[in-house]
This record gives structure tokens, sequence and C-alpha cells, in this order.
């Protein structure tokens, strides 16, 4: 995701934190505030002020006053927002740790619900080793019946499904999630 994406996103979430959308110098400077009385680290009005847009400003923020953002949002840094929230550090590679679902690991009859763009859901069961059935789908290509194959899950991630099988037609391969990726597996019970 590119830097400026991630940033309206994480000023999405603070809107949504406070409950409104800050438009006024009274309420910049009340955020303001905010950030300093729960992180302890200050954000200038002038930078809350172009971050938000209300004054044009062509740069972008620095590291620290990110950091500062991310941690007023319950994120550890800047960085880990990134993680966290778009899968995307910047780098060409990274480790994923405990956001990974392993197919291995699943057991004939364990479900899972897939969900991801708010919209988009998916219901698989494994019904043999390394092998799985959709039992619901909501607004994706995937259908009903459908089985397939996939290696692992990651939360932030695109989901990639291979060996997909509709009756008599076979798929090689199924990506989703591509935007955003996958914003939550639950184990259903």
């Amino acid at each position: 995701m590119k830097k400026n994406l991630a940033l309206e996103a994480l000023v999405d979430i603070t809107n949504s934190n406070l409950g409104y959308i800050p438009s006024t110098p009274a309420e910049f400077n009340e955020l303001s505030r905010m950030i300093q009385q729960k992180t302890g680290r200050s954000i200038s009005l002038s930078s809350i002020k172009r971050i938000w847009g209300y004054v044009r400003y062509e740069g972008f923020p620095s590291v620290t006053t990110l950091n500062t953002l991310a941690m007023y949002n319950e994120f550890k840094d800047w960085e880990t927002f990134l993680i966290g929230n778009t899968g995307d550090t910047g780098e060409e590679s990274c480790f994923i740790d405990d956001t990974v679902i392993n197919a291995e690991d699943l057991k004939v009859g364990d479900k899972l619900l897939l969900t991801w763009d708010d919209e988009k859901s998916c219901e698989i069961e494994c019904i043999e080793h390394l092998r799985f059935r959709v039992n619901a789908s909501r607004n994706i290509k995937l259908e009903v019946g459908d089985t397939l194959s996939f290696h692992s899950l990651c939360i932030a991630h695109p989901v990639y499904i291979c060996d997909i099988c509709r009756g008599n037609i076979s798929f090689p391969a199924y990506i989703g999630a591509r935007k955003g990726g996958l914003s939550s597996v639950s184990l259903i019970q």
C-alpha cells in the first residue's frame, strides 16, 4: 500500500475512534491535547491540520509524528500499523508471525470464516487433509460446493487458493482480498 493511502487509513481510524471528523481549529486543538494526554507525546497543531488536509501541504509527516498518531490509536508505532492494517512495510519481503493459519494444522470438520472488504466472506470446511469445501460465499467468485486447497491464510494479506473444482470444471488458482488482505479468519464452532 502506498504511504499516502496508509496515512489516509490511519486518519480514518482516528476519526472513527474520535466519533467525528475534526474540521475546526477548536477540534484540531482538542485532538492535539488528547494525543498528548494519551501518548505523552505531542503533535503540533499545524501538523495535525496538514495531516487532516485543513492546510494544504505537499510533504509527508515525519516518522515521529506517524509513530505518535499510531500510538494514539493503540498501535506500537507506524510500522506496526502498516503491517497489521495493510500487510505492507514497504519492504520487498518480510516474515509473517502470529497472523498465519496453516492448512496443515486443520482437521476434518474444522470450519473457517474468512472476511475482507467489509462485504465479502467465505465459510470453508476441511473435508480431508489439505482439502476444503465452500459452505457459504458472499460477494466473491467462489461458490458453495466448490472444493479447493490452500497452504496458509494470513491476516492483512491476500488469500491464494489452488486446485479448485466446481462439479466437472477445474480452475488452477484463485486470489481473493487482493486490495487490503483478509480482515479476519475465525474458527467456527
